[in-house]
């Protein structure tokens, strides 16, 4: 069995092109998130896989150390593209948020296992770091 997509994204320097929650241990889903004002977030139907890729960097104010591994965030290489990741001890993924209009993610806030991620323009979304879709 070959390597995960998302994994090999990730070791190619891109994240899925199209908005979702991809983990490397399950469905990728597809994600509703209010454009750059991350106003929802809503996890939707199942994706068929990766069709498309983001090119990215990680911003240095979005990449939080926690237990067991980090949070990073950034950007990718057309301005209102964005995302969001976990990653264990190794950097290695372990799921990834792609955004492609939810703009650079340029802050990560961690508090009783919430993580929120903020974008360029000050929005937020917040997930919990302990739900099935988000925990390690």
């Amino acid at each position: 069995m070959g390597l995960d997509p998302v994994v090999r994204l990730w070791d190619a320097g891109a994240v899925p092109g199209r908005t979702g929650l991809y983990r490397v241990d399950g469905p990728a889903r597809a994600l509703s998130i209010g454009g750059t004002a991350l106003s929802r977030f809503e996890l939707g139907e199942d994706l068929a896989g990766v069709d498309d890729e983001i090119g990215v960097d990680i911003h240095p104010d979005a990449d939080v150390p926690i237990p067991g591994g980090f949070l990073v965030g950034g950007e990718g290489g057309l301005g209102h593209e964005g995302f969001f990741a976990r990653l264990d001890q190794d950097r290695r993924p372990v799921w990834v948020v792609a955004l492609e209009d939810g703009n650079p993610i340029v802050a990560i806030e961690v508090t009783d296992r919430r993580a929120r991620f903020t974008n360029n323009l000050g929005n937020a979304v917040t997930v919990d770091l302990d739900s099935p879709e988000f925990g390690p």
